[in-house]
């Protein structure tokens, strides 16, 4: 298993999202001024931190990835994206429980505005923190000529969310820092795990959300 830290940044367009802001508008003033309070605070409470592992898989059929003989993904769209992969990344990934705790403590005070501030803020920078991931495996890999696929996390598209535990099985639970609850839930909160491929970078790339017609899933990858 590696380990590594990347500082997130917060984009603002992925945070206008969050807190229901118009596309190329701009936020109330009084809630700028919030956002800016927070974005100070937010970088003096997050831990950021990816543990992965690259592994070769192993048999690939249509509604399957076979990492080994105990791990097995369920999900055809899963295995279609991973279909021509010569690696497949497992990642878990987490800002840490400080930022978490402050969100608490102001819910606890009925800044129920800053607490909703500083927890949209938060999504943003661990996301920004998997993206920034995926990059560098993908500059990492780029001198091989190689490529990334689209990532996955279980609960996306038709991988179920109770094969969390299979992914977490192949870490080793003393070395990172998320705990997984019975619930499949992650704890800190603010934890993305997933997995995506390494592929030859002639490979067609496969994106299971042409094939979806769920237009307004959030998640959505155009």
């Amino acid at each position: 298993m590696e380990s590594i830290h990347i500082q997130p940044t917060i984009e603002n367009h992925e945070l206008l999202k969050l807190l229901g802001g118009q596309k190329k508008k701009r936020l109330p003033k009084s809630i700028r001024k919030k956002v800016q309070t927070a974005r100070q605070k937010l970088n003096n409470l997050i831990k950021p931190s990816v543990h992965y592992r690259i592994l070769k898989p192993g048999a690939m059929d249509n509604d399957a990835v076979h990492l080994d003989e105990t791990v097995e993904f369920t999900s055809p769209q899963l295995a279609k994206t991973l279909k021509n992969a010569e690696k497949i990344v497992c990642f878990v990934g987490t800002i840490g429980t400080g930022v978490e705790h402050e969100i608490n403590r102001l819910l606890d005070k009925q800044k129920l505005a800053d607490a909703y501030i500083l927890d949209a803020m938060a999504s943003v920078a661990v996301e920004n923190m998997i993206d920034r991931f995926q990059d560098l495996m993908e500059k990492r890999f780029s001198a091989e000529e190689r490529t990334v696929t689209l990532r996955f996390s279980p609960g996306y598209c038709d991988w179920p969310v109770t094969q969390q535990t299979k992914l977490f099985n192949i870490f080793d639970s003393k070395e990172i820092d998320v705990e997984l609850l019975d619930s499949c839930l992650m704890k800190p909160r603010k934890s993305v795990s997933g997995v995506f491929g390494i592929t030859p970078q002639e490979s067609a790339s496969y994106n299971p959300c042409r094939d979806c017609p769920t237009r307004s899933c959030e998640s959505r990858r155009n």
